[in-house]
């Protein structure tokens, strides 16, 4: 899981459009890779935000990271925005 503070950079992380599985921005709408290769860029799929999606997808995340580190817990923000947020400021070095 990578959380982009970005989205221009994108173009620096992801290589071409088939490297990016799912994605989302910062609101918790879907988001997809368009662009040559070395030229990436992300476009929005849809203007609804996919609450649930994202949060899954941090829980298995975060399920997996626990196993090393067993004191970290996923965010618990209700609003979507905060969580991502949230989400990305809970970083660890490791």
């Amino acid at each position: 899981m990578f959380v982009l503070p970005d989205p221009a950079l994108a173009g620096d992380l992801i290589e071409s459009e088939d490297e990016l599985f799912e994605a989302y921005d910062g609101r918790g709408r879907s988001v997809r890779a368009c662009g040559e290769p070395g030229q990436v860029t992300l476009a929005l799929v849809s203007e609804e935000p996919h609450d649930q999606d994202v949060r899954e997808h941090v829980e298995r995340y975060y399920s997996v990271f626990a196993a090393r580190h067993p004191t970290r817990i996923p965010p618990q923000q209700t609003d979507l925005a905060a969580f991502i947020r949230a989400v990305a400021e809970d970083w660890v070095e490791e």
